[in-house]
């Protein structure tokens, strides 16, 4: 949501706490009911817990999914990708 405000997120697909996605749709944003929203220049994440399926995406999409999936069974984590990335 401080990106948001701050105009970071504008019109792009993005996704904040489920308590916050109406508040996230009035400052513009295209909202996505999802755990983690790749929109290519910004990538956003729905809670704390979907914090780390964000951190892995990142490592997934800037390096190795190999890598990304490792990490995820050595934090005893099932991921979860986005489902639709620009």
């Amino acid at each position: 949501m401080l990106l948001a405000h701050a105009g970071v997120v504008g019109t792009h697909r993005a996704t904040t706490h489920h308590t916050a996605l109406e508040e996230l749709g009035a400052t513009g944003a295209q909202v996505v009911n999802e755990r983690v929203v790749d929109d290519g220049e910004l990538i956003s994440s729905g809670g704390v817990t979907a914090g780390i399926d964000l951190g892995l995406w990142v490592v997934e999409r800037f390096a190795d999914r190999e890598l990304a999936d490792g990490l995820a069974r050595r934090m005893e984590c099932q991921r979860v990708r986005p489902t639709q990335v620009a």
